[in-house]
Protein backbone atom coordinates (compact mmCIF):
# COMPACT_ATOMS: atom_id res chain seq x y z
CA UNK A 1 0.00 0.00 0.00
CA UNK A 2 2.60 2.39 1.15
CA UNK A 3 4.45 1.81 -2.39
CA UNK A 4 1.45 2.11 -4.45
CA UNK A 5 0.26 5.85 -2.56
CA UNK A 6 4.62 6.35 -3.57
CA UNK A 7 3.62 5.86 -7.11
CA UNK A 8 0.63 7.82 -7.18
CA UNK A 9 2.05 10.64 -4.98
CA UNK A 10 5.58 10.72 -7.71
CA UNK A 11 2.62 12.16 -10.12
CA UNK A 12 1.44 15.11 -8.07
CA UNK A 13 3.34 18.44 -8.12
CA UNK A 14 2.75 20.40 -4.62
CA UNK A 15 3.32 24.06 -4.44
CA UNK A 16 4.16 25.57 -1.28
CA UNK A 17 3.66 29.26 -0.54
CA UNK A 18 4.72 30.54 2.53
CA UNK A 19 7.06 33.62 4.21
CA UNK A 20 8.53 31.51 6.96
CA UNK A 21 11.82 29.39 5.42
CA UNK A 22 11.28 27.33 8.07
CA UNK A 23 7.94 26.70 7.24
CA UNK A 24 8.41 26.21 3.61
CA UNK A 25 11.23 23.64 4.64
CA UNK A 26 9.12 21.78 6.93
CA UNK A 27 6.58 21.51 4.36
CA UNK A 28 8.86 20.34 1.75
CA UNK A 29 10.27 17.40 3.59
CA UNK A 30 7.09 16.10 4.88
CA UNK A 31 5.61 16.17 1.21
CA UNK A 32 8.96 14.57 -0.55
CA UNK A 33 9.12 12.18 1.77
CA UNK A 34 5.80 11.42 0.59
CA UNK A 35 6.99 11.09 -2.95
CA UNK A 36 4.85 14.10 -3.80
CA UNK A 37 7.38 16.83 -5.64
CA UNK A 38 7.54 20.25 -3.89
CA UNK A 39 7.94 23.73 -5.26
CA UNK A 40 8.37 26.80 -3.15
CA UNK A 41 7.29 30.12 -3.01
CA UNK A 42 7.75 32.49 -0.16
CA UNK A 43 5.49 35.18 -1.82
CA UNK A 44 2.28 35.58 -3.83
CA UNK A 45 4.51 37.18 -6.65
CA UNK A 46 6.63 34.02 -6.92
CA UNK A 47 3.76 31.59 -6.91
CA UNK A 48 2.68 33.58 -9.87
CA UNK A 49 5.54 33.13 -11.86
CA UNK A 50 5.61 29.29 -11.06
CA UNK A 51 2.07 29.21 -11.85
CA UNK A 52 2.31 30.24 -14.69
CA UNK A 53 5.02 28.22 -16.30
CA UNK A 54 4.66 24.58 -14.51
CA UNK A 55 1.31 22.93 -13.92
CA UNK A 56 0.91 22.05 -10.46
CA UNK A 57 -1.65 19.68 -8.91
CA UNK A 58 -2.38 21.30 -5.54
CA UNK A 59 -1.33 24.66 -3.48
CA UNK A 60 -0.54 25.21 0.39
CA UNK A 61 -1.11 28.74 0.65
CA UNK A 62 0.05 30.58 3.94
CA UNK A 63 -2.46 33.31 4.36
CA UNK A 64 -0.63 35.94 6.43
CA UNK A 65 2.27 37.47 3.80
CA UNK A 66 3.54 40.57 3.53
CA UNK A 67 2.19 42.34 0.10
CA UNK A 68 -0.35 40.08 -1.14
CA UNK A 69 -1.98 37.59 1.67
CA UNK A 70 -3.26 34.32 0.70
CA UNK A 71 -6.53 35.18 1.03
CA UNK A 72 -6.08 37.93 -1.65
CA UNK A 73 -4.15 36.01 -3.79
CA UNK A 74 -6.93 33.10 -3.79
CA UNK A 75 -9.45 35.08 -5.01
CA UNK A 76 -7.35 36.19 -7.69
CA UNK A 77 -6.59 32.73 -8.90
CA UNK A 78 -10.07 31.98 -8.87
CA UNK A 79 -10.67 34.73 -11.54
CA UNK A 80 -8.91 33.10 -13.77
CA UNK A 81 -10.21 30.01 -16.05
CA UNK A 82 -7.19 27.97 -15.82
CA UNK A 83 -7.16 28.11 -11.64
CA UNK A 84 -10.73 28.12 -10.82
CA UNK A 85 -10.09 23.67 -9.99
CA UNK A 86 -7.16 23.92 -8.38
CA UNK A 87 -7.45 22.82 -5.08
CA UNK A 88 -6.32 25.39 -2.76
CA UNK A 89 -5.10 24.62 1.11
CA UNK A 90 -4.84 27.43 3.52
CA UNK A 91 -2.47 26.79 6.52
CA UNK A 92 -3.59 29.03 8.77
CA UNK A 93 -3.37 29.48 13.12
CA UNK A 94 -6.98 30.96 13.02
CA UNK A 95 -9.70 28.96 15.24
CA UNK A 96 -11.16 25.93 12.97
CA UNK A 97 -14.59 27.36 12.70
CA UNK A 98 -13.46 30.41 11.54
CA UNK A 99 -10.45 29.04 9.50
CA UNK A 100 -12.68 27.27 7.70
CA UNK A 101 -15.39 29.51 7.27
CA UNK A 102 -12.51 32.06 5.88
CA UNK A 103 -11.20 29.32 4.12
CA UNK A 104 -14.50 28.72 1.69
CA UNK A 105 -14.99 32.21 2.00
CA UNK A 106 -12.14 33.29 0.02
CA UNK A 107 -11.94 30.37 -2.83
CA UNK A 108 -9.96 27.73 -0.45
CA UNK A 109 -10.91 23.93 -1.19
CA UNK A 110 -9.85 23.38 2.77
CA UNK A 111 -7.37 24.78 5.39
CA UNK A 112 -4.66 23.35 7.99
CA UNK A 113 -4.16 24.83 11.29
CA UNK A 114 -0.74 25.74 12.58
CA UNK A 115 1.00 23.89 14.09
CA UNK A 116 -0.28 21.25 11.68
CA UNK A 117 -0.56 17.65 11.88
CA UNK A 118 1.55 15.69 9.75
CA UNK A 119 -1.50 12.85 8.87
CA UNK A 120 -3.79 15.32 8.68
CA UNK A 121 -1.75 17.25 6.18
CA UNK A 122 -0.79 14.38 3.80
CA UNK A 123 -4.27 12.66 4.41
CA UNK A 124 -5.95 16.34 3.25
CA UNK A 125 -3.13 16.98 0.31
CA UNK A 126 -3.82 13.22 -0.76
CA UNK A 127 -7.41 13.39 -1.04
CA UNK A 128 -7.46 16.79 -3.08
CA UNK A 129 -5.19 15.32 -5.53
CA UNK A 130 -7.32 12.08 -6.37
CA UNK A 131 -10.37 14.66 -6.74
CA UNK A 132 -8.26 16.93 -8.82
CA UNK A 133 -7.54 13.56 -10.79
CA UNK A 134 -11.11 13.03 -11.52
CA UNK A 135 -11.53 16.59 -12.23
CA UNK A 136 -8.71 16.49 -15.09
CA UNK A 137 -10.22 13.09 -16.49
CA UNK A 138 -13.52 14.51 -16.61
CA UNK A 139 -12.44 17.47 -18.58
CA UNK A 140 -10.36 15.68 -20.98
CA UNK A 141 -13.28 13.41 -21.70
CA UNK A 142 -15.19 16.80 -22.05
CA UNK A 143 -12.40 17.93 -24.82
CA UNK A 144 -12.54 14.54 -26.17
CA UNK A 145 -16.51 14.44 -26.28
CA UNK A 146 -15.98 18.03 -28.13
CA UNK A 147 -13.62 16.98 -30.71
CA UNK A 148 -16.45 14.60 -31.85
CA UNK A 149 -19.29 16.40 -31.73
CA UNK A 150 -17.80 18.89 -33.98
CA UNK A 151 -16.62 15.98 -36.19
CA UNK A 152 -19.99 15.20 -36.29
CA UNK A 153 -21.37 18.85 -36.91
CA UNK A 154 -19.64 18.92 -39.98
CA UNK A 155 -21.04 15.28 -41.25
CA UNK A 156 -24.27 16.52 -40.18
CA UNK A 157 -23.79 20.40 -42.26
CA UNK A 158 -23.34 17.58 -45.24
CA UNK A 159 -26.18 15.67 -44.58
CA UNK A 160 -28.26 18.66 -44.16
CA UNK A 161 -26.84 21.44 -46.44
CA UNK A 162 -28.93 25.32 -46.21
CA UNK A 163 -30.15 25.77 -49.37
CA UNK A 164 -31.14 27.99 -51.83
CA UNK A 165 -32.14 27.85 -55.15
CA UNK A 166 -34.76 28.63 -58.05
CA UNK A 167 -37.30 26.52 -59.80
CA UNK A 168 -40.25 27.36 -62.28
CA UNK A 169 -39.51 30.91 -60.65
CA UNK A 170 -39.94 29.76 -57.53
CA UNK A 171 -37.71 30.68 -55.13
CA UNK A 172 -37.00 28.00 -52.09
CA UNK A 173 -34.48 28.56 -49.26
CA UNK A 174 -33.70 26.04 -46.17
CA UNK A 175 -32.07 27.13 -42.99
CA UNK A 176 -30.53 24.95 -40.19
CA UNK A 177 -29.55 26.05 -36.95
CA UNK A 178 -28.77 23.13 -34.15
CA UNK A 179 -28.11 24.95 -30.83
CA UNK A 180 -26.32 21.72 -29.29
CA UNK A 181 -23.55 21.08 -32.07
CA UNK A 182 -25.79 18.93 -33.57
CA UNK A 183 -29.99 18.01 -32.87
CA UNK A 184 -32.73 16.27 -34.45
CA UNK A 185 -34.02 18.13 -37.01
CA UNK A 186 -34.27 18.47 -40.41
CA UNK A 187 -35.10 20.11 -43.73
CA UNK A 188 -34.55 19.86 -47.17
CA UNK A 189 -36.20 21.49 -50.49
CA UNK A 190 -35.63 19.50 -53.57
CA UNK A 191 -37.21 19.54 -57.17
CA UNK A 192 -37.69 16.86 -59.68
CA UNK A 193 -39.34 16.79 -63.37
CA UNK A 194 -42.66 18.20 -61.95
CA UNK A 195 -43.00 19.34 -58.50
CA UNK A 196 -40.82 20.43 -55.81
CA UNK A 197 -40.62 18.31 -52.94
CA UNK A 198 -40.74 19.89 -49.30
CA UNK A 199 -39.79 18.33 -46.23
CA UNK A 200 -39.02 19.55 -42.71
CA UNK A 201 -38.84 17.24 -39.45
CA UNK A 202 -38.07 17.31 -36.09
CA UNK A 203 -36.55 14.21 -33.73
CA UNK A 204 -37.47 14.48 -29.68
CA UNK A 205 -34.21 14.91 -27.90
CA UNK A 206 -30.77 16.58 -28.81
CA UNK A 207 -27.50 15.50 -29.18
CA UNK A 208 -25.98 12.30 -31.07
CA UNK A 209 -29.03 9.90 -31.10
CA UNK A 210 -31.54 12.59 -32.27
CA UNK A 211 -28.81 13.48 -35.06
CA UNK A 212 -28.38 9.38 -35.76
CA UNK A 213 -32.30 9.37 -36.08
CA UNK A 214 -32.36 12.66 -38.47
CA UNK A 215 -29.72 10.50 -40.23
CA UNK A 216 -32.02 7.56 -40.74
CA UNK A 217 -35.21 9.58 -41.70
CA UNK A 218 -33.16 11.19 -44.71
CA UNK A 219 -31.50 7.76 -46.00
CA UNK A 220 -35.60 6.88 -45.90
CA UNK A 221 -36.39 9.87 -47.38
CA UNK A 222 -34.03 9.49 -50.61
CA UNK A 223 -34.68 5.55 -50.96
CA UNK A 224 -38.25 6.34 -51.63
CA UNK A 225 -39.28 5.39 -55.47
CA UNK A 226 -39.42 9.01 -57.34
CA UNK A 227 -43.40 7.40 -58.57
CA UNK A 228 -45.25 7.08 -55.19
CA UNK A 229 -47.46 9.50 -54.22
CA UNK A 230 -47.29 11.83 -51.28
CA UNK A 231 -49.38 9.74 -49.22
CA UNK A 232 -47.46 6.55 -50.30
CA UNK A 233 -44.40 8.24 -49.46
CA UNK A 234 -45.59 9.14 -45.44
CA UNK A 235 -46.76 5.63 -45.48
CA UNK A 236 -43.32 4.25 -46.37
CA UNK A 237 -41.49 6.56 -43.71
CA UNK A 238 -43.86 5.87 -41.32
CA UNK A 239 -43.29 2.15 -41.78
CA UNK A 240 -39.62 2.34 -41.99
CA UNK A 241 -39.05 4.77 -38.89
CA UNK A 242 -41.64 3.04 -36.12
CA UNK A 243 -39.37 -0.34 -36.55
CA UNK A 244 -35.95 1.63 -35.82
CA UNK A 245 -37.71 4.24 -33.90
CA UNK A 246 -37.36 3.61 -29.84
CA UNK A 247 -40.48 3.99 -27.94
CA UNK A 248 -39.89 7.03 -26.20
CA UNK A 249 -38.81 9.05 -29.51
CA UNK A 250 -40.91 10.68 -32.06
CA UNK A 251 -40.58 12.46 -35.00
CA UNK A 252 -43.16 15.43 -35.92
CA UNK A 253 -42.87 16.16 -39.84
CA UNK A 254 -44.94 18.29 -43.05
CA UNK A 255 -44.19 16.96 -46.17
CA UNK A 256 -45.16 19.07 -49.19
CA UNK A 257 -45.20 18.86 -52.91
CA UNK A 258 -45.77 22.00 -55.05
CA UNK A 259 -46.53 21.29 -58.49
CA UNK A 260 -46.33 23.50 -61.81
CA UNK A 261 -49.42 25.10 -61.27
CA UNK A 262 -48.84 26.24 -57.90
CA UNK A 263 -51.12 23.59 -55.91
CA UNK A 264 -49.58 22.48 -52.84
CA UNK A 265 -50.18 19.51 -51.29
CA UNK A 266 -48.96 18.43 -47.81
CA UNK A 267 -49.61 15.87 -44.88
CA UNK A 268 -48.48 17.53 -41.23
CA UNK A 269 -47.46 14.79 -38.95
CA UNK A 270 -47.85 16.57 -35.69
CA UNK A 271 -45.63 19.26 -36.67
CA UNK A 272 -46.20 23.24 -36.43
CA UNK A 273 -48.99 24.28 -39.12
CA UNK A 274 -47.09 25.50 -41.75
CA UNK A 275 -48.05 29.18 -42.97
CA UNK A 276 -48.96 30.73 -45.37
CA UNK A 277 -48.66 34.65 -46.43
CA UNK A 278 -50.86 35.91 -49.23
CA UNK A 279 -52.30 39.21 -49.88
CA UNK A 280 -51.02 41.05 -47.18
CA UNK A 281 -51.80 38.71 -44.26
CA UNK A 282 -50.45 35.56 -42.82
CA UNK A 283 -52.48 32.33 -42.21
CA UNK A 284 -52.08 29.01 -40.26
CA UNK A 285 -53.07 26.15 -43.07
CA UNK A 286 -55.38 23.61 -41.42
CA UNK A 287 -54.81 19.93 -41.21
CA UNK A 288 -53.13 17.57 -38.82
CA UNK A 289 -51.83 13.70 -38.77
CA UNK A 290 -50.19 11.78 -36.14
CA UNK A 291 -46.29 11.94 -35.28
CA UNK A 292 -44.29 9.33 -36.33
CA UNK A 293 -43.67 7.16 -32.50
CA UNK A 294 -41.96 4.00 -31.53
CA UNK A 295 -44.88 1.94 -31.90
CA UNK A 296 -47.74 1.20 -34.91
CA UNK A 297 -50.45 3.21 -34.54
CA UNK A 298 -52.13 2.72 -37.96
CA UNK A 299 -51.96 6.12 -38.78
CA UNK A 300 -54.35 7.96 -41.21
CA UNK A 301 -52.86 10.84 -42.29
CA UNK A 302 -55.02 13.63 -44.03
CA UNK A 303 -53.41 14.85 -46.98
CA UNK A 304 -54.33 18.98 -47.62
CA UNK A 305 -54.65 20.68 -50.89
CA UNK A 306 -54.16 25.10 -51.46
CA UNK A 307 -53.69 26.49 -54.52
CA UNK A 308 -51.14 29.74 -54.44
CA UNK A 309 -51.20 32.29 -56.06
CA UNK A 310 -48.18 34.90 -57.64
CA UNK A 311 -46.94 36.99 -54.61
CA UNK A 312 -47.49 33.92 -51.85
CA UNK A 313 -44.72 32.64 -49.82
CA UNK A 314 -45.21 29.32 -47.40
CA UNK A 315 -42.84 28.98 -44.04
CA UNK A 316 -42.53 26.10 -41.89
CA UNK A 317 -40.07 25.83 -39.26
CA UNK A 318 -39.52 23.13 -36.25
CA UNK A 319 -40.75 24.01 -32.66
CA UNK A 320 -37.02 25.51 -31.69
CA UNK A 321 -38.77 28.61 -32.88
CA UNK A 322 -42.09 28.40 -31.30
CA UNK A 323 -40.37 27.41 -28.00
CA UNK A 324 -37.37 30.03 -27.83
CA UNK A 325 -38.06 31.56 -24.60
CA UNK A 326 -36.69 35.04 -23.50
CA UNK A 327 -35.41 35.66 -19.99
CA UNK A 328 -38.36 36.50 -18.69
CA UNK A 329 -39.58 32.71 -19.33
CA UNK A 330 -42.11 33.62 -21.98
CA UNK A 331 -42.20 31.49 -25.04
CA UNK A 332 -43.06 33.22 -29.03
CA UNK A 333 -45.44 30.57 -29.45
CA UNK A 334 -46.81 29.47 -32.87
CA UNK A 335 -48.67 32.63 -32.56
CA UNK A 336 -45.53 34.65 -32.16
CA UNK A 337 -44.17 32.85 -34.90
CA UNK A 338 -47.00 34.25 -37.22
CA UNK A 339 -46.34 37.44 -36.50
CA UNK A 340 -42.72 37.29 -36.96
CA UNK A 341 -43.14 35.76 -40.37
CA UNK A 342 -45.40 38.34 -41.39
CA UNK A 343 -43.21 41.28 -40.36
CA UNK A 344 -40.34 39.38 -41.96
CA UNK A 345 -42.02 39.17 -45.38
CA UNK A 346 -43.53 42.94 -45.01
CA UNK A 347 -39.62 44.14 -44.48
CA UNK A 348 -38.65 42.76 -47.72
CA UNK A 349 -35.08 41.19 -48.14
CA UNK A 350 -33.96 37.51 -46.95
CA UNK A 351 -36.86 36.56 -44.81
CA UNK A 352 -35.22 33.48 -43.31
CA UNK A 353 -32.48 35.73 -41.65
CA UNK A 354 -34.62 38.06 -40.85
CA UNK A 355 -36.96 35.88 -38.84
CA UNK A 356 -33.78 34.20 -37.14
CA UNK A 357 -32.47 37.58 -36.45
CA UNK A 358 -36.11 38.31 -34.54
CA UNK A 359 -36.34 34.98 -32.63
CA UNK A 360 -32.75 35.86 -31.13
CA UNK A 361 -33.87 39.37 -30.90
CA UNK A 362 -36.29 38.09 -29.00
CA UNK A 363 -34.29 35.89 -26.39
CA UNK A 364 -32.09 38.34 -25.31
CA UNK A 365 -29.45 37.41 -23.46
CA UNK A 366 -31.22 33.62 -23.06
CA UNK A 367 -29.97 31.10 -26.02
CA UNK A 368 -32.35 29.03 -27.38
CA UNK A 369 -32.70 25.81 -26.17
CA UNK A 370 -33.28 23.51 -28.90
CA UNK A 371 -33.16 23.03 -32.60
CA UNK A 372 -34.44 25.25 -35.21
CA UNK A 373 -34.57 24.47 -38.96
CA UNK A 374 -36.63 26.51 -41.20
CA UNK A 375 -37.92 26.71 -45.26
CA UNK A 376 -39.35 29.49 -47.45
CA UNK A 377 -41.19 28.99 -50.51
CA UNK A 378 -41.78 32.40 -52.39
CA UNK A 379 -44.28 32.38 -55.27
Amino acid sequence: MTRLRENISANHTILIVDDVPENVELLKYLLTSEGFKALCAYSAEEARLILVNTPVDALLLDVNMPVQDGFSFCRELRTIEKYKLLPILFITSLDRDIGFEEAMKNGGDDFINKPFNKRELVAKIHSVVRIKDLQDELLREKAKYERELLTARKVQEQLIPEKQFIWNGVKAQTLFHPFFQIGGDFVDCWADSKKLHIVIADCSGHGPSAALIGAMFKMQLFNLSPMMSLKERVDHLRQNMEIVLPEDYSITFCYAFLDQDLVLTYINGGHPAPLLYSEGKTIALTGMSPMIMGINLNAKDEVQTVRLNPGSKIFMYTDGASEAMNENSLFITEEGMKNIFNEAVEEGGDILGIVQEKILKFCGNHTPGDDMAMVCIQI
